[in-house]
């Protein structure tokens, strides 16, 4: 989420790793099967002239809310890369894939896909920079079955990160938006079963 922008300087070689408090929310099907949940994670960026990468990594124990009908618990664990191309102005080409697995397997789909789209990164002071990104999801297979159409999947972001002791601690804070419009069929016909998740993080990086 820390691309460089055209407004400062690219820097040469960068790398910042650090903890995540995560909170999510998790629906299936319908609105009425819903989730919520908090858990820990981990981000590592890496920024190396044009190119940066990052990692992302969670664990969430989701809960049934009080107003759904979900009855069962269960962890989400996911791993999120994305690698970046500074391309111009503030906008960088994003290429990555996410990979989600639920535990116990079948009370929440595990799903994997690849992801494409762009991010545009702002500076908006002294050592604070904002960047948004969004793209869609391709190829996804999920544990339960089901497809998605080429254009059924997206994701959304937004981030935040404020510099401190030098540039050698960010504060960060971001949201990420995750659905998949997917469908299933029991032979009668295609049915909707679409899966969304939202997701906020507030960590601390630091700069090696």
């Amino acid at each position: 989420m820390l691309s460089i922008v055209p407004s400062f300087q690219l820097s040469a070689q960068h790398f910042a790793i650090g903890p995540q408090v995560v909170f999510g929310d998790y629906r299936e099907v319908s609105s009425d099967l819903q989730y919520r949940g908090s858990g820990i994670g981990a981000n590592a960026t890496l920024e190396w002239k044009k190119f940066s990468a990052d990692i992302v990594l969670s664990k969430v124990k989701y809960k049934p809310t009080s107003n759904g009908t979900a009855t069962t618990e269960f962890d989400a664990s996911e791993v999120d890369v994305r690698l970046r191309y500074y391309i111009t102005g503030p906008v960088s080409g994003e290429l990555g894939f996410i990979n989600r697995k639920a535990d116990p397997e079948f009370e929440a789909q595990s799903v994997g896909a690849i992801t494409a789209g762009a991010q545009m990164a702002y500076l908006l002071g002294p050592g604070v920079r904002m960047a948004l990104h969004g793209g869609l999801m391709f190829g996804a297979k999920y544990s339960g079955g089901g497809t998605t159409s080429g254009l059924g999947a997206l994701q959304l972001g937004l981030g935040l990160a404020v510099d401190a002791l030098h540039r050698r601690v960010r504060v960060t804070g971001d949201y990420g938006f995750q659905r998949f419009s997917r469908k299933t069929d029991d032979g009668s016909g295609p049915l909707p079963a679409p899966i969304q998740q939202s997701v906020g993080r507030i960590g601390i990086a630091v700069a090696l």
